[in-house]
């Protein structure tokens, strides 16, 4: 046996000994580094690597209603490439996962970013790295930021940096069953719950409470949609969101474009989502909009318009 089969069997009785030693309830920490801890404080967490103190990071809900008027969120579907982000340049923005790429290539910074899919953080690091050096408020999972603790540190030393969660896997809290899951959302007025999905409880729904958390919905427009109005924002407009209903992944592919693969989830994680995203916002007097002409959500569920009704209704809400 060779030096390199040694050490593959050395990770891999290792990477047994750690789903073990986590057990169910934390084992939505595996895909953290294992040499990442937090400790968590009551309005921020101390992020450790190695042993050594890395940076404080606050959770997102230091910016709960923080904010107002209308907000224009990016996402990263094929359709982006026609947008001209000039035309939204006075509004605050939000960045979901690489749609920078497309700030920057415009010079145009964004008011917030949002990257939960730790393939990005494994895949696309210069996404990652821009989102955060372009001074814009960086809403990161805890993975995420395990990813930036083994790639660069140092980064974590700036203050726009939050820690963002799902209201269902914490770092350093046992996850709930679904059985808990459903005793706990069903009594809570910031928690919203599809009735007829109530078994997908730990992913499907809508949460009010950054400090809560935010359900997952298996895509990172779900997550914009829950926070915009904790911020405090009065009308969300989403830009790039097709949802593959142009047939294609995103703006800043040119080859092997496929489908996404989030397409087997919209059924029922991301339709369920966002009826009822639309039924909070409506209950709350809000607006949203989506800017996607052939997005697979339907125009029944969240409405459809363009760009330059989007304009004029957030010139009128400001």
């Amino acid at each position: 046996m060779n030096f390199y089969t040694k050490l593959g069997l050395v990770k891999k009785f290792g990477s047994i000994y750690r789903r073990l030693f986590l057990g169910d309830r934390f084992k939505h920490q595996y895909t953290c580094h294992p040499d990442f801890d937090i400790s968590r404080e009551k309005n921020h967490c101390i992020v450790f690597f190695k042993g050594q103190l890395i940076a404080d990071i606050p959770y997102s809900h230091k910016l709960s209603n923080q904010f107002s008027g209308a907000c224009f969120t990016v996402a990263t579907g094929p359709s982006l490439a026609d947008v001209n982000l000039e035309l939204i340049k006075a509004y605050d923005t939000i960045s979901l996962n690489c749609a920078i790429t497309k700030f920057n290539a415009q010079n145009i910074k964004p008011t917030h970013c949002v990257i939960i899919d730790r393939r990005i953080f494994e895949n696309q690091w210069d996404c990652v790295r821009a989102s955060i050096l372009s001074g814009a408020n960086c809403f990161f999972s805890y993975v995420g930021l395990s990813r930036i603790c083994e790639k660069e540190p140092e980064l974590l030393q700036r203050s726009n940096i939050y820690l963002i969660e799902s209201i269902s896997r914490k770092y350093g809290v046992p996850r709930f069953s679904i059985d808990e899951c459903k005793q706990d959302f069903l009594n809570d007025a910031d928690v919203y719950l599809d009735n007829d999905l109530i078994d997908y409880c730990r992913v499907i729904g809508f949460s009010s409470s950054l400090e809560k958390g935010l359900f997952s919905g298996k895509t990172v427009a779900t997550w914009a949609t829950q926070l915009v109005p904790c911020l405090g924002y009065q009308n969300h407009f989403i830009l790039g969101m097709d949802l593959g209903g142009t047939g294609k992944k995103h703006f800043y592919e040119n080859e092997n474009n496929g489908s996404p693969d989030f397409i087997k989830d919209y059924e029922p994680y991301i339709r369920s989502c966002f009826e009822l995203a639309s039924k909070v916002y409506i209950e709350k007097d809000l607006g949203i909009y989506n800017l996607s002409e052939k997005s697979t959500l339907p125009d029944s569920i969240i409405k459809k318009i363009t760009i330059e009704q989007a304009l004029e209704i957030a010139h009128n809400s400001h």
